[in-house]
């Protein structure tokens, strides 16, 4: 694939990411600048025109990719039933994208650790987004009397705290060679069953509770 002169920055810049993921795929963290650019038949400097690190291109790749996994969790909540099936298809969009990407894109599974590791900009606006979605389900649960009593988005933080195992990346891609205590969708269930807990012990969230994993 070469960018033609004649295509536009937004094209350019396109290809250039998707040239950088599909080495991605193949490589791992171990692609280069120079790698793209010989992918794409131009100038590492052309590269860096639009992305000046490889830091930049990297980020660039992994909020492509979890803007993919934010909308399968957008049209999963915004499926039928009531507010406790629409988290549980949420929450399962999510492991479903994560096992395709950790499972079966051994390459990628580096890039994602290395973004868990070093809290990229991108994974801390996916979770955020993710919870979002997730609290705009609990208020409206607890609008029909579905759930119980809370602020709905520290609710939404612990129940992805609850559902950690069904979403992180690597806890996901270790469960493949371990015997899971819990499937994703047990896990999902027993988070809602607290949603729906009419009575809870209700108290603040600590410092920094529901931080992005």
């Amino acid at each position: 694939m070469r960018a033609s002169a004649r295509r536009s920055p937004a094209d350019v810049r396109s290809d250039i990411l998707a040239a950088a993921w599909d080495l991605f795929r193949q490589l791992g963290v171990r692609a280069t600048i120079a790698d793209v650019a010989e992918r794409l038949g131009m100038s590492s400097a052309n590269i860096y025109r639009f992305f000046p690190s490889k830091q930049a291109l990297t980020d660039a790749i992994c909020a492509n990719q979890l803007a993919a996994l934010t909308e399968a969790a957008r049209v999963a909540a915004a499926g039928p039933g009531g507010a406790g099936q629409r988290i549980r298809a949420t929450i399962l969009a999510l492991n479903a994208g994560m096992v395709q990407q950790m499972l079966h894109e051994a390459r990628m599974h580096e890039v994602v650790d290395l973004a868990l590791n070093e809290h990229w900009p991108a994974v801390d606006a996916f979770y955020t987004r993710c919870v979002d979605i997730v609290a705009a389900l609990v208020a409206d649960g607890q609008a029909l009397g579905e759930f119980g009593p809370g602020e709905p988005r520290a609710l939404a933080r612990r129940t992805f705290a609850a559902c950690v195992a069904a979403y992180h990346p690597t806890l996901i891609a270790k469960a493949a060679d371990l015997n899971a205590p819990a499937s994703p969708e047990e896990l999902v269930d027993f988070a809602l069953r607290a949603l729906a807990n009419r009575d809870p012990q209700i108290r603040s969230a600590a410092p920094g509770e529901g931080a992005a994993p």
